[in-house]
């Protein structure tokens, strides 16, 4: 069965049906402007249960592609963020506050820091208790009242991560797209305005899937994330 609820939560409606909207909307939108017969046909509760189900698989698709795609992406950067700030060798925090966050994390967590010798000697260990480190902040933190900005920052990185996975589909989209708005060029008939406008539209969304949505793109809320984790250690 079919969970709308589900999509009210912020993070699913957010982080995981937003880049499925972003990704047929070419498609959507090319019906509409050379189909309009078909695209007014695909009113009613038919084509609610239809759209629906289509959205909860896109949605669970944006979701898989984007988790398939993280452990490569962490590997790229060197850890995952959160793991690679613990780090001594890291300088993204400053070395006082990453020492307090060390102490105050050994205690609460019973994990005791590794020194920066025992991090030099085993990096692989040392990383497996800053991993655990994550895990128990993550823990800590479900409270997404509580902890709003690290929420809104956890729904950023789940939007990129899963618009970055699927990225490929859109730009398949947008070419698609491009097809169906001049589906009447292919056919003879004369060309409009809005059909050059809505293929212009679809170029542009293809350039930005192409060269914006990256790696890089992705990397700078993972980081913005990482640091607000971290920082919840204050709270």
């Amino acid at each position: 069965m079919i969970d709308l609820g589900k999509y009210l939560e912020p993070y699913e409606r957010k982080a995981r049906l937003y880049p499925a909207l972003i990704c047929i909307f070419p498609i959507m939108l090319g019906v509409a402007v050379s189909f309009k017969d078909v695209f007014t046909a695909l009113s009613g509760l038919v084509a609610l249960a239809v759209s629906v189900g289509m959205l909860q698989f896109l949605a669970n698709l944006a979701r898989d592609r984007g988790k398939s795609i993280e452990a490569t992406l962490f590997e790229q950067w060197d850890g995952m963020p959160s793991v690679r700030f613990f780090r001594h060798r890291d300088s993204t925090i400053p070395s006082p506050a990453k020492m307090k966050y060390h102490a105050i994390l050994s205690k609460a967590s019973k994990i005791k820091s590794p020194s920066v010798e025992e991090e030099k000697q085993n990096p692989k260990q040392a990383d497996e208790i800053y991993l655990s480190w994550s895990d128990f902040l993550r823990g800590k933190t479900r409270d997404t009242k509580k902890y709003n900005l690290l929420f809104k920052e956890n729904i950023g990185y789940g939007f990129r991560r899963n618009l970055f996975g699927i990225r490929w589909f859109c730009v398949v989209s947008s070419l698609i797209g491009i097809g169906l708005t001049n589906a009447e060029i292919i056919m003879g008939k004369q060309t409009t305005d809005i059909t050059f406008a809505v293929s212009l539209l679809f170029s542009v969304y293809a350039v930005v899937f192409l060269f914006v949505v990256n790696r890089a793109w992705v990397k700078v809320v993972a980081d913005a994330y990482a640091k607000q984790l971290i920082e919840a250690v204050n709270a």
